[in-house]
């Protein structure tokens, strides 16, 4: 059993820290960071936006991050707030500008791009068996730390 514990651990921190290593240096190319990528992505994916808290869960980041990252990107050019008033930012919506758009499509195509090479040989079937099961074991490890926080 300790086996298996130290292969899922050992894979998953491998998996991280190529996907950090990819994002780092793929990112670059639009002159933004990895954390921005997830915004970006998520922000794309949503016509209404999003409010710093929503882009929080998505990303699986803290609100300061994330609020940080926003700001950055606002900075940037690449989103704009609802509100313009800075005391209630993070739970107004956040949307991409038509400047930020182009970059989400060029992030989305590139991602397409590395998911294809990454996923190599293997099936469709294959594939999503792969996620099914690791969503699964992620839905038990959620599980199992909401039992640590409730005793």
């Amino acid at each position: 059993m300790r086996d298996r514990f130290e292969l899922f651990t050992m894979a998953v921190t491998r998996a991280y820290k190529y996907v950090q290593q990819i994002k780092k240096h793929e990112s670059a190319t639009f002159g933004i960071k990895g954390i921005h990528v997830m915004c970006m992505v998520a922000l794309g994916k949503s016509e209404e936006g999003l409010t710093v808290t929503e882009l929080s869960a998505r990303c699986c980041e803290d609100k300061a991050a994330i609020s940080r990252t926003v700001d950055n990107l606002a900075e940037k050019g690449y989103v704009a707030y609802e509100e313009t008033e800075a005391k209630r930012r993070w739970r107004t919506k956040v949307t991409l500008t038509d400047k930020g758009r182009e970059i989400a499509k060029g992030v989305d195509e590139l991602i397409e791009d590395i998911v294809t090479k990454i996923r190599g040989d293997l099936t469709t079937e294959q594939e999503a068996a792969f996620y099914r099961v690791f969503s699964a074991i992620n839905d038990r490890l959620a599980e199992y730390c909401e039992m640590l926080e409730a005793r």
